[in-house]
């Protein structure tokens, strides 16, 4: 059995991926890594200014949008942005 690390990500360059709650842990993790991979990352977070900060200095794009997924006002906003 061999392990799958992030450094067996395919190149994903022209790809856009969205991923919520990226502002710390698991998702700024996931972020960090799809992004190293080449994909653009819009992140959904509730605290814009927290995530400008945690992805600072990372390699990639990213695009930092406002989302709270506890509020459908702030999704239908998110949903409508694209």
């Amino acid at each position: 059995m061999t392990s799958w690390t992030a450094n067996d990500l395919p190149d994903l360059t022209g790809r856009t991926v969205v991923i919520t709650g990226a502002g710390r842990g698991l998702g700024l993790i996931t972020a960090r890594e799809l992004a190293r991979a080449g994909a653009r990352v819009v992140l959904g977070v509730r605290h814009t200014g927290k995530a400008r900060h945690a992805v600072a200095g990372l390699p990639g794009a990213f695009d930092i949008r406002p989302l709270d997924v506890s509020d459908l006002t702030s999704v239908r906003a998110f949903a409508d942005s694209w």
